[in-house]
Order: C-alpha cells, then structure tokens, then sequence
C-alpha cells in the first residue's frame, strides 16, 4: 500500500468517524439532555447553590407606584349622577425586601421564610408629596362598618345616627400618607371599644411597612426541578379557607419571585398572592428580549377573573350565589374582615363595559394596565415584572343610613398599584454568561459534525489527484515523433560497431538505423 493510499484510508477513517458521532450525538441531544441535568442541579434552593442568595437577597431595584381616583364630582355622586374620577399619582416608593428566618426543613427538601418588605419615598419619581396632596374618595371604614348592618333596618338605622353625630360620610379627604398609612378613624374607633377585633387606625398600606405576610414554605427543587420556588404551605397551611370549593382555596404555583427552569411555552404559571387571597395563573403571551436577555412573556389572561358564567371553574369565588360579580372582578371581603373590598385590574382593565361606563375617566389600556412577568426560560430568571391591581369598594344605597339614599350600586376605584422591577446589569451580564455556555453545550456534536465535514472535503481532493494521476499513467504509450514521415517498417536493428557486436562481456548493443534501399 503506497503512502498515498494510506493518507486516503486514514482521512476517510476520521471523517466516518466524526460524521456519524456528531451527527448522533446532536440527533440524541446528549449534550443538551447533560445542559439541562446540570440546571436543575444548579438551580435550587440550598445554601451554596448559583441562586441561593439572590433568592434571599434579590439585586435589582423593585419600585412601587401609587395611583388614586380623585372625585371631581362629589355633590353630584351623592345626588345619584354618575362619578367622575381622575388618576393621581405616581407617588413612588423604592421597595426593600428580602428573606428573613430561613431555614431548611424536611432534611433540605423544603425551605422555610418570611418576606419582609420596606418602603422609602423618592420625591424625584413622583408628582407631589404625600403628606400634603388630597384625595376626595370613598370612605373605606364607613363602608366596611355600614356593610355589617346592612341587612337590617333598626341596626342600619343606630349606625345612621352613630354617623352623624360623629360627622362620618360615605366619601371623604385624606392625605396621600393618611390613606395608605393610616389614620386614626373616628368610626372604627367608636366601633372597637366594643368590638376588640376592630383596628381603629385605617390605611391601605397599614402595618405593611417593614412587615411580612406570613410564613411561607418552599419546594427547594432538590428532588423535583419542576417544584423550584414552589409553595407548600402559607402560615401552616396548604389550602385557604376563604373561598368556596377546594380548587378555589388551593395555594398554587410560587409567591413571584422564583420559577422552575426550563420553562415551555404552553405551561400555565401560577402565583399564590396573598393580597388576593388565592392564586392566579398566567400563559405565554409573547418572546421580548431585556437588557440582552431573551424571555418570554407571561400575563393573566381574562378567564383568571372571569365570571362563573364565562368560566364555570371561578365559581367558587363567589361568596353566595347572589354575591358573584362580573368578569373582572374579584371580591375579596373573606379576607378583608367582610369590608366590601373589590380587587380588579386598573381601569378596570380586561372586565365587563359596564364597570368602565359606570365611572368617568376610566381608560383601560393593555400598555399600561396589563399584569405581565418576563422570564428567561432557560434558567427561570425573571428579567422585568410589573404587578398592577386595582382596589375598589362596591358602594350601594342601605336603607336607613340617609346619606346612602341616593347612591347607585357602584364599584368605585379607589387606587391601583404598580410593582415593577427590571433586571440589573450586573445580574444581566451573569446570565448572558450562563445562557452562552447552556448554548453552546448541547451545539459541541456540530463542531464534530463540521470538522468532518472538513475532513470530508480533504477525502475528496486527495480521491481526485489520485483518479487524475492513475488515468495519466494508463495514457503512457511509446509512438514516434508526431513530425517523423517515415513509415515503421523503414526501421531496421543493427549493432553499432563490430566491436560492440563481439563484446560478450557487456552484451550486444542494439542500434536503430534506417533500413537500405533494396536494390532490384
């Protein structure tokens, strides 16, 4: 075998090889099956893993905005005319949280934690200052207080004159501070002398400031990764019992701050809220990309709020079969100690027409109003977040409180939230780098597959030369000069000299010479 052949036998050899392992390989997915085996490894909740302490500590900034419905009417709303309102705000609020008391639990299959959340004002995001702006709106602890007598006369009546004497309205002026930190309230505090489960300070953020709300145990992700983050239990328990059937009560998916990786798609993701007392869910709405970081987009679609009647599986939201609103709203008075709190969407966004045409100056807009979380599906990192929710009080005319007599039933805005966070750059950076490996991983078979591609494009020049240089050889004739005009047999053979022709040591020499004419 000449070295040539040896070259051809080798290159063909590597570039079988190669071809048939890359091409395997990438067909198998091995590398990325080991890409991802070695994610859910990584990402869970256990000291010293990639995510521990962002968990406990997250890095970027959350901001929280505060909107208020001003009522410019009021004279006319207690006359029974339709309310006009308009937004206030933002008034912006730097939010600090984190996790206190964290402790592993079931042998480190679980993980157990607080989630304490501060406020700090920045002046610079919003539009005045709080502890001077007013707000003409519905007076929550009145309506909280009126809707406990309701059904009776005599008792709406004492209430009525309570009231009155001690200058309570169904609407009132409260600073910005005053009504989302609290006020002491007049009524309530009447009430709680009586009452010791009433607080007589009010405040739509009250006792929210450097608190928690409860207990929360985790799923770490240990022994499934599709349990990252994942709730088991809120304040001792699995399920609420705030609702009417046992889905309804069900505590859900995570508390918004961790999702499994590897998400798809067609996966609904849910969110246990506590400040809805139960859980929502949100489906893949589009692909957006962040400070260079691929996501998908994730938002609550219409059936999370809608009616029993468009979605039968809401039904057990309803308090009582007569207590059942529209598309678009939940009431949440079983955990809001019966106050006729109604939670929604901004501007009333994604609900039935009738609540935006009951109230002037609602304009409900996706842009603005849409509840949405971008994650990166790879890893779960949730790279930009915007919480918004509407509180409302559903306001009715109750006979005996003379200053209800008028009033239509309403389901009056009082203020919505904005909870957004975007990823930092720092984190972004960290994550670009985890996304190019996880990337690059599972494409290794392409490389293979491409050197032997190379190798296969060498196979191919050297079978040319070769094929080339064996025709060559084959064409190898002995023919005279193309310019010789001699026929062959004008070729005759005769020994060069006589000494020559009796040499018997070196041979006879043999020379080419014409042939003689023959003479006749």
């Amino acid at each position: 075998m000449t070295r040539r052949s040896c070259a051809i036998y080798a290159v063909g050899t590597v570039c079988a090889t190669l071809l048939i392992l890359g091409i395997g390989l990438y067909a198998a997915q091995v590398f990325r099956t080991l890409m991802h085996n070695r994610l859910k490894k990584e990402i869970v909740l256990v000291e010293g893993s990639r995510v521990f302490e962002s968990w406990k500590t997250p890095p970027p900034p959350v901001f929280m905005e505060f909107f208020f419905f001003n009522i410019t009417n009021l004279d006319q709303v207690l006359a029974g005319e339709k309310p006009e309102v308009q937004q206030v705000g933002p008034y912006t609020y730097r939010e600090y949280r984190y996790k206190d008391n964290v402790s592993m639990v079931e042998n480190g299959q679980k993980v157990s934690a607080y989630t304490v959340k501060s406020f700090v004002f920045l002046r610079e995001k919003s539009v005045g200052d709080p502890s001077e702006d007013t707000i003409v709106t519905v007076n929550i602890p009145a309506w909280a207080v009126m809707s406990t007598v309701k059904s009776s006369f005599f008792k709406a009546s004492g209430l009525g004159f309570m009231m009155a004497g001690l200058g309570s309205q169904p609407f009132t002026t409260l600073t910005v501070n005053d009504l989302l930190w609290g006020y002491l309230d007049p009524l309530l505090s009447k009430v709680a002398v009586t009452k010791a489960d009433v607080e007589p300070v009010f405040g739509l953020m009250h006792k929210k400031n450097g608190s928690h709300s409860g207990e929360f145990v985790y799923h770490t992700g240990m022994q499934n990764y599709m349990d990252y983050g994942r709730i088991a239990t809120w304040k001792g328990e699995s399920q609420v019992t705030f609702w009417t059937s046992n889905q309804s009560n069900s505590i859900n998916g995570s508390d918004g701050s961790a999702f499994h990786p590897l998400i798809e798609k067609n996966e609904r993701l849910y969110v246990f809220t506590p400040d809805l007392c139960r859980s929502i869910y949100m489906e893949f709405e589009k692909e957006v990309e962040v400070r260079g970081v691929p996501a998908y987009r994730f938002t609550p679609p219409r059936s999370v709020l809608a009616s029993k009647e468009e979605n039968p599986a809401n039904e057990g939201f309803c308090i009582t079969p007569t207590e059942c609103l529209g598309t678009g709203l939940l009431k949440v008075s079983p955990c809001r100690k019966g106050a006729p709190v109604v939670a929604s969407f901004p501007h009333f966004y994604l609900a039935d027409d009738r609540y935006v045409e009951a109230i002037g100056g609602m304009a409900p807009q996706r842009e603005h109003h849409q509840t949405f979380i971008d994650i990166n599906p790879t890893t779960g990192v949730i790279v930009r977040a915007n919480k918004r929710a509407q509180v409302n009080v559903l306001i009715e005319k109750i006979s005996g409180i003379p200053s209800t007599r008028y009033l239509k039933e309403t389901v009056f805005p009082v203020m919505f939230i904005n909870e957004s966070v975007v990823i930092d750059e720092a984190s972004a950076a960290r994550v670009q780098k985890l996304l190019k490996i996880a990337d690059l991983v599972p494409n290794l078979p392409l490389i293979l597959v491409g050197l032997g591609a190379i190798m296969l494009a060498v196979l191919i020049v050297l079978l040319v030369r070769a094929r080339k240089e064996k025709n060559e050889a084959k064409r190898v004739v002995f023919t005279k000069p193309i310019y010789s005009t001699k026929s062959e047999d004008n070729t005759s053979y005769s020994p060069v000299t006589d000494k020559e022709k009796d040499d018997g040591q070196n041979g006879t020499y043999i020379g080419l010479a014409e042939k003689a004419d023959v003479q006749t």
